[in-house]
């Protein structure tokens, strides 16, 4: 995992990992810091990083593994850290917008509207013969036309007459009750 580690035994005292992190932070940490620091552009988020990398050296301690280059791991752990929260951040902002929802609930005039046009259609509907009606219902359900021709026991081409001939009726129906 780390080409410059050295590997001390597990059982390495917690304090003895505190004073390594305590002395590679006196010696090191202004230089991780000035890393972060032309990463980030950030000077909050440039010590959070130091932090961040500090933490993950403090761990790595506490199990037995020291770095033999601290000030050059300490680097790259806080370039890793700035990379991973870059990512973390592009991935927050793309999906961002899903999070929210700006659809405004129906306002009641388009739902007077609705209603009024359904009572309409449902008005018109009726003037047509049961056949062309379900014909007309079903196709609008995208039920294609084969299918509607199973389900009404005709040809095909005899379905798409009757649809034909139904539509013509539902546009003359439509045209008389909105001219009325």
């Amino acid at each position: 995992m780390f080409s410059s580690v050295v590997q001390y035994p597990a059982r390495t005292p917690r304090s003895s990992a505190a004073q390594f992190v305590d002395e590679a932070h006196r010696e090191h940490s202004s230089m991780t810091y000035a890393v972060a620091m032309r990463a980030t552009r950030d000077p909050e988020a440039a010590a959070d990083v130091v932090q961040e990398a500090f933490l993950r050296l403090l761990s790595e301690a506490r199990q037995g593994r020291r770095p033999d280059n601290v000030g050059a791991w300490l680097c790259r752990a806080a370039m890793n850290v700035v990379i991973s929260r870059a990512r973390r951040t592009t991935v927050a902002r793309k999906y961002a917008p899903r999070l929210v929802d700006y659809s405004m609930p129906e306002q009641p005039d388009t739902i007077a509207v609705v209603r009024e046009s359904r009572t309409e259609l449902l008005a018109a509907l009726a003037v047509l013969r049961p056949a062309e009606r379900t014909a007309l219902v079903l196709a609008a359900h995208g039920v294609t036309g084969p299918e509607i021709a199973r389900h009404l026991g005709r040809t095909h081409g005899a379905t798409r007459a009757l649809m034909c001939r139904a539509r013509t009726r539902l546009r003359a129906s439509v045209a008389v009750g909105s001219a009325a």
